[in-house]
C-alpha cells in the first residue's frame, strides 16, 4: 500500500489533521484524518522552515531579507516572531503539482492575519516559475516523512507539568478547617 500525504494542517498550535490518500492494486482511497495527540518539535519545526517560503512568495518583505533564511538550519528570530506557517497543500492533476502554503502574519497589535500563498506550480513557465522550487519541494518532503512518522506513533511527550508545593506542604492539611458535603447538609 502506497500512502501520499495531501495536506497537512496545525490546529490549536498543537493537534493536526491531514488529508492522504493510499493506493493498493490500482484503488485510490481519499482519507481525512485528525488526531489528539500532540505534534512532536520535529513536525513543528519542519513547517516552521517553511516561513522564509511563505514570506518570500505572499511578498511580505523584499527577496533580499529573506533569501540566506531559506538555507539557514535556525531561522532568523524577526522571522519566527512575525510569520508562523500552520499548514501546506499539494495538489496533484495528471502530474502537474501545486503547493499551497497555510499561514499567519503576527500584526503589531498582537492580532493574526491568516491566508494562504498563491499556488506555486511545479510545471509553471520560466517566467512564472518559483526560483526557490526545488528548496521547497525538499522541505515539503520533510515535513511528509514526519506527519508519516506521526501516523506511526511519534508524538511529543504528554508529561502533565509537576507542580512543586515546597518541602512543607502536606496534602492532607490541605483540606484542613472546610467543612465536608454531605446530603444531610444539603437538606
Amino acid at each position: 500500500m502506497d500512502i501520499e500525504i495531501t495536506s497537512v494542517e496545525v490546529v490549536s498550535r498543537i493537534f493536526l489533521k491531514w488529508n492522504y490518500q493510499t493506493t493498493s492494486e490500482g484503488r485510490i482511497t481519499k482519507i481525512k484524518a485528525s488526531a489528539d495527540s500532540p505534534i512532536h518539535e520535529d513536525l513543528q519545526e519542519a513547517l516552521q522552515a517553511l516561513v522564509p517560503h511563505f514570506v518570500l512568495i505572499t511578498e511580505m518583505k523584499k527577496k533580499q531579507d529573506v533569501v540566506k533564511a531559506i538555507d539557514l538550519k535556525h531561522l532568523p528570530e524577526e522571522l519566527l516572531k512575525k510569520y508562523k506557517v500552520t499548514g501546506v497543500t499539494i495538489e496533484d492533476k495528471k502530474g502537474d503539482i501545486s503547493y499551497t502554503i497555510l499561514g499567519y502574519k503576527i500584526l503589531n497589535t498582537g492580532k493574526t492575519v491568516s491566508f494562504p500563498t498563491p499556488k506555486i506550480r511545479t510545471s509553471a513557465s520560466e517566467d512564472e516559475a518559483y526560483e526557490f522550487l526545488s528548496k521547497l519541494e525538499e522541505q515539503i518532503e520533510v515535513i511528509k516523512e514526519e506527519v508519516l512518522e506521526y501516523m506511526d506513533g511519534k508524538e511529543a511527550s504528554r508529561e502533565q507539568t509537576a507542580m512543586d508545593f515546597g518541602d512543607d506542604f502536606n496534602p492532607e492539611e490541605a483540606g484542613e478547617g472546610k467543612e465536608e458535603f454531605t446530603e444531610e447538609a444539603a437538606a
